[in-house]
């Protein structure tokens, strides 16, 4: 084959794997992004190391040893990326008075009325704007989900 045809396949592949990979959840596109740079940073070490560098190549396949070891552990999970911070809240674990209360319907609001309040609120509390917080942002959304799901059919 041309070069030319093995670029045109090799970025075809590429947009593909980008398409396929936009379309995961959250946390498993995480884990995949893990185990990808993990196994990665593994391989580079190996050679880095046998290379004769071992005092580069080491560090970096223990760095990548960590990486797999945090996602292939059973019963392991990093909430939030691993940054240390609290664990999400339980899920349903406020009321649907509180729900409602939280994002100001009333108790026959339809989907559409719940999601513009979702919708104003997060405008007004996402962590990006300085006036809201990771935390209440949540907490809007965790309302959001109850409220939509507990809707009568």
């Amino acid at each position: 084959m041309t070069p030319f045809a093995l670029g045109t396949l090799a970025l075809i592949a590429l947009l593909g794997a980008a398409w396929w990979f936009s379309r995961q959840q959250t946390a498993q596109a995480a884990r995949m992004v893990r185990i990808i740079l993990g196994g990665g940073a593994l391989l580079a070490g190996a050679i880095i190391s046998l290379r004769g560098g071992v005092i580069l190549g080491g560090p970096i396949g223990l760095f990548g040893l960590g990486m797999l070891g945090d996602v292939l552990r059973p019963g392991r999970s990093r909430a939030g990326g691993g940054g240390g911070g609290t664990a999400p809240p339980a899920a349903n674990s406020m009321s649907l008075a509180e729900a409602r209360e939280i994002l100001g319907v009333d108790a026959d609001a339809d989907a559409a009325a719940i999601r513009a309040a979702h919708r104003r609120l997060m405008k007004k509390l996402h962590p990006d704007t300085g006036e809201g917080s990771a935390a209440l942002a949540r907490q809007v959304q965790e309302a959001r989900d109850l409220l939509l799901a507990n809707l009568p059919d």
